[in-house]
């Protein structure tokens, strides 16, 4: 997220508690105080964990309307002087959305910022963020001949626990980035879908992102049980499939098969796992392969042979250069071929 041009036209700050705890929640009756100074790093605290490749649009079950979130957007971006109202019923809807009991209590600002690039273009948007982890820091302040020494309790540039950024394209339409520091744990998924209402655009990125995610699954899960396979070869196509996804610039499901999987039995396991999968998750047969989603996914592929707890072999080329066996004794080993030590 590109933020050196971005600018906070308003901001307000309340406190959101756990509503099962019975924390409730305070308003602040009017906008927080910025300093020009402080902006720039308000700025990188609010926007710097958002990615803009993975976005969502707002749904509902029977009327977008009915969405509180999407409409409280769409009321601000027609009439902005409704910003502190609308921020009063942000917080009060995230209160009511508060009823799982890991959620922690925090500190919610409502921004409205200008300059947002977003897409190739320039966007006002609407932010919503929630802080809910205070940490110490230190301060030294100089007094007379000596410098005092203490410390005050705040929060971490890079340390945003929940975040939505509601952009709204020069088309008038709205696409939204998210963050959640817990991922897609239970108490933390209500950021997404309860509050905020949201459901992911089946974009490149996403499309790729799932294609690795079945097919990493089915090669770590499925080929074992339907198939005899050594960890070597199972490694060996996690490593074809990467190849693939890194030098291909469209997948195609057939071309794939016939590219990686050199087994007919392999070919209709894949297509028989990943059919289901795919559907579901709103994943065409065919798509543009995005360089980012497979470079991020890439650290999941583990081309990793662990022996014991004595060796770990990473397994990068030739399948051919590394034999298992087993000695007159029973203990098994590894041969391994290579032209050059480095």
């Amino acid at each position: 997220m590109i933020i050196s041009d971005s600018k906070i036209t308003n901001i307000i700050t309340h406190y959101v508690g756990n509503k099962l705890k019975d924390e409730g929640y305070t308003l602040s009756e009017s906008a927080s105080t910025i300093s020009e100074e402080s902006e720039e790093y308000y700025l990188k605290y609010f926007l710097s964990q958002l990615k803009s490749e993975e976005k969502y649009r707002f749904t509902h079950p029977t009327d977008l309307e009915l969405n509180g979130v999407y409409q409280a957007a769409k009321t601000v971006f027609e009439d902005r002087d409704s910003f502190i109202d609308i921020s009063y019923n942000l917080a009060k809807l995230l209160y009511s959305h508060s009823e799982h009991p890991k959620i922690n209590e925090g500190v919610l600002n409502v921004v409205l910022l200008d300059g947002i690039a977003f897409n190739g273009q320039r966007c006002a948007a609407l932010g919503i963020f929630k802080s809910e982890t205070n940490v110490p820091f230190l301060k030294v302040e100089q007094a007379n001949t000596k410098y005092e020494l203490t410390h005050e309790l705040g929060y971490e540039l890079n340390g945003l626990d929940k975040g939505a950024l509601i952009v709204q394209l020069q088309n008038g339409e709205m696409e939204v980035v998210v963050y959640d520091k817990n991922g897609l744990r239970s108490d933390s998924k209500f950021w997404i879908d309860d509050f905020l209402g949201l459901e992911i655009i089946s974009n490149e990125f996403y499309q790729t992102t799932e294609l690795m995610k079945v097919t990493k699954d089915f090669i770590q899960k499925a080929v074992p049980e339907e198939f005899e396979i050594s960890r070597p070869d199972q490694i060996d196509l996690l490593n074809r499939s990467m190849d693939y996804l890194k030098h291909a610039e469209t997948y195609n499901q057939n071309e794939y098969v016939d590219s990686v999987l050199h087994d007919e039995g392999l070919k209709e396991s894949f297509r028989s796992f990943t059919s289901n999968h795919m559907q579901e998750m709103n994943v065409p047969e065919s798509f543009a392969i995005s360089e980012v989603a497979v470079k991020k996914m890439s650290r999941t592929f583990k081309s990793v042979l662990k022996l014991d707890k004595n060796f770990h072999v990473y397994i990068h080329g030739d399948r051919n250069k590394i034999e298992k066996g087993v000695d007159e004794n029973g203990q098994k080993y590894y041969k391994i071929y290579f032209e050059q030590e480095r």
